[in-house]
């Protein structure tokens, strides 16, 4: 049970932010214990004498309501089980059934003013809740509602059915209260500490069975009806579940549920209401899928699962190198350390729905704060490549729109976008999810990266004409830092590939990789020439370069020869790197019928980066020839 007692711990570190508002509105605040959330479609203002005063339908980014709930009703499917204090029409309105014809209406009612008096009459009562009952006593919540023109009747003078609210009828709509009193600023009931505390004071003081919390240790009240809505407000999904008791949950090893585990009631509560907190606040979404981090007294911590641009803490420069972003990220990771003392401790939990109402824990770790560190700065120094595809904001426009641009970084690209790479935009989310699973470990764990992933990207990229240009830009790099990342750990943190070009390097596919490239150069720039645009030879042939190097090769070479020609003394340079690089390949490599390595792409890549720093520079020095000429 390490996972629920590191959630508890969290909580107890975190007690100060409780309730705490949030700059989003619609944001999950570190809930109190027997609370939950619920979106509300309308407001009552009330006096602390208990009048009415007034109400209005709320907007959907001002519905997030914090909620006193029971066992019971934080678990309510059907039946009658209210909650606490707000909840739905139905158990607030004593004059609901003039208004609306439901079989046992009124029971709900009943119960819920029953439930309510127990509150008010204990000696851990609230003017604010007191207020809410002496109102609702009155049985005159429906017919004030419609006075207000919040709801609205039909002919026969009863709730009309075609009348929506919220994601339901009107009928069906959810109430929460502000209670008008002199001398305090916060009149809503559902951001009111002292009211968190007085309901978890009493309801804690109604729960007279104890028994032992495998969690703590301790005789304590326990319960078997754990939280849901752990991932979002509408997650049905539990953690901890053990309703079947006709089924094999758990027949077959015990006989009774309470033999497989006991949690204690606060316990519990504590460590769901820290865990969606974390979520919320820092986990990491893919689909239904979630990974979190955290420590357990609240520490910041990288966002280990984006890009690396995303983990440094600074602006990146005009002109990056690599040198650079050592530097960078030796500095943004030393800047988290700075909030970790040596006793911190980090846990990573990945999280994932196996059926409708079952949620398995996939992925779980727990690191000290610098081990931790120290293996995301190693994935973020090693898995790293050259990338211009990141947008990020650039303000707004004229007419207060957001306007984005693309910057260019040097690092290890975020797991979705890995998994993009790999597969495709157009892969399942069971694949996605599974993708994000295997790359979790080769992250925290120093796993050596899956070498199926890189395979399957190489192969990828090797089809640009099956790709748009943006796509195929996007891929390579990625597909580059995949290939940087695989040969490094498999070399046993040897063997390092450069970014840049290596003259001197020798790799039978490298410099086949090299002379695509150049090949590609050629028929690009001879194509220029003319102000034709097509794709190259080098370009479509490229997945037959790849499995027959020298076959594939001949062809491209012998339709060359018209390009050539065509460029003349311009093209000499082009001619010269191509037998420059042929040269270095012996007779054995070059005549071999083995396909080509995965580092094919990486000697590809570099030598196409030359061309392209050596056009920038032209039209760099065109410009400037052009700005003195003027």
């Amino acid at each position: 049970m390490g996972w629920i007692h590191k959630l508890y711990d969290t909580y107890e570190n975190c007690k100060s932010e409780v309730g705490a508002a949030s700059p989003d509105e619609q944001a999950i605040p570190l809930l109190p214990m027997a609370h939950s959330t619920q979106n509300a479609q309308i407001e009552v203002i009330l006096s602390r004498d208990g009048d009415f005063i007034s109400a209005r339908e709320l907007k959907k980014e001002e519905a997030m309501t914090i909620i006193p709930v029971t066992e019971d009703s934080a678990t309510r499917s059907s039946g009658i089980a209210p909650h606490p204090l707000c909840d739905k029409l139905q158990y607030l309105a004593g004059d609901y059934t003039d208004y609306v014809k439901k079989k046992n209406g009124g029971n709900f009612h009943i119960q819920y003013i029953e439930q309510l008096e127990g509150w008010c009459s204990s000696e851990y009562s609230h003017s604010k809740v007191w207020a809410v009952l002496t109102y609702l006593k009155k049985d005159t919540l429906v017919g004030d509602l419609i006075r207000q023109k919040v709801l609205v009747c039909d002919e026969e003078g009863l709730l009309a059915k075609d009348v929506k609210m919220g994601a339901g009828d009107q009928s069906d709509a959810f109430i929460r209260f502000r209670v008008e009193t002199s001398g305090e600023e916060e009149s809503a009931i559902w951001l009111d500490p002292q009211v968190y505390e007085s309901h978890v004071r009493y309801y804690l003081s109604i729960q007279k069975e104890v028994t032992l919390c495998y969690v703590r240790g301790e005789a304590i009240p326990c319960s078997d009806k754990h939280p849901a809505k752990v991932r979002n407000t509408g997650d049905k999904a539990k953690l901890i579940s053990a309703n079947d008791s006709v089924g094999f949950t758990y027949r077959g090893r015990f006989g009774d549920k309470n033999q497989v585990v006991q949690v204690g009631y606060e316990t519990t509560q504590k460590a769901h209401n820290a865990l969606r907190w974390l979520i919320e606040k820092q986990g990491y979404r893919n689909g239904d899928q979630v990974v979190v981090a955290w420590g357990t007294k609240n520490e910041s911590l990288p966002p280990f699962l984006n890009d690396t641009e995303d983990i440094l803490a600074e602006e990146a420069p005009a002109f990056s190198t690599e040198q650079d972003f050592a530097r960078r990220l030796n500095k943004a990771i030393a800047g988290y350390g700075c909030d970790l003392d040596t006793m911190a401790e980090i846990v990573i939990m990945g999280l994932d729905a196996a059926t409708v109402g079952r949620l398995a824990i996939t992925y779980y770790r727990e690191l000290d704060g610098w081990d931790f560190l120290n293996r995301i700065k190693a994935w973020h120094s090693t898995c790293i490549w050259k990338h211009t595809y990141k947008k990020v904001s650039d303000g707004v426009n004229e007419k207060g729109k957001p306007n984005f641009k693309f910057i260019t970084f040097i690092g290890a690209p975020a797991p979705k976008d890995i998994t993009w790479a790999v597969y495709g935009d157009k892969v399942s989310d069971k694949l996605k999810k599974a993708t994000v699973e295997r790359l979790l470990p080769c992250i925290i764990d120093a796993a050596h990266l899956p070498y199926d992933l890189v395979n399957s990207a190489v192969n990828r990229v090797s089809n640009p004409i099956g790709m748009e240009k943006w796509e195929w830009e996007k891929a390579l790099t990625i597909t580059c830092a995949l290939i940087r990342k695989y040969r490094y750990d498999k070399s046993g943190k040897k063997e390092v590939w450069e970014m840049s070009l290596d003259e001197n390097q020798k790799d039978r596919s490298y410099l086949f990789g090299r002379l695509l490239a150049i090949a590609q150069q050629i028929e690009e720039y001879a194509l220029y020439t003319t102000g034709e645009r097509r794709a190259t030879n080098a370009e479509r042939l490229m997945h037959q370069f790849k499995l027959r190097p020298y076959k594939t090769w001949g062809i491209i070479n012998d339709k060359l020869g018209p390009y050539m020609e065509r460029l003349g003394a311009k093209g000499a340079n082009l001619t010269e790197r191509m037998t420059r690089v042929n040269a270095m390949l012996s007779f054995e490599d070059f005549t071999s019928s083995e396909q080509l390595k995965d580092s094919y792409i990486l000697g590809y890549y570099c030598q196409r980066e030359v061309f392209l720093d050596e056009k920038k520079q032209r039209m760099e020095e065109k410009q400037k020839k052009k700005l003195a000429l003027s």
